[in-house]
């Protein structure tokens, strides 16, 4: 083996060497934030459970549900757009399917 070879092999084999610390260091720090971070939570005890409600006036909004509802007038002529009535043709969508075949939603 030349003396270059076995530099870069060194060198390879180093930087390898290198990795596989700093991936055993990390899950070293991972596994001691993990337990502290449980050490944490079984110290804490939980509180009463806390609610929150608001109070705001909405008779000014909404009509109350017990008040009669007047009818509407039939004679006074609606501001509501009418559009003309469109055709629709069921022809390859519906032909091609079986009656075994249930339709997709």
């Amino acid at each position: 083996m030349s003396p270059q070879a076995r530099r870069e092999r060194a060198y390879r084999h180093y930087v390898q060497h290198q990795i596989k610390q700093r991936q055993k260091q990390m899950a070293r720090d991972q596994k001691a934030a993990n337990r502290q971070l449980k050490q944490k939570l079984k110290q804490t005890e939980p509180g009463p459970p806390q609610t929150t409600t608001s109070v705001e006036d909405v008779s000014a909004n909404y009509p109350s549900v017990f008040d009669p509802v007047s009818e509407p007038e039939s004679a006074a002529p609606s501001k509501e757009l009418t559009v003309a009535p469109v055709t629709v043709s069921a022809s390859d969508g519906v032909a091609t399917q079986s009656p075994e075949q249930p339709s997709r939603p």
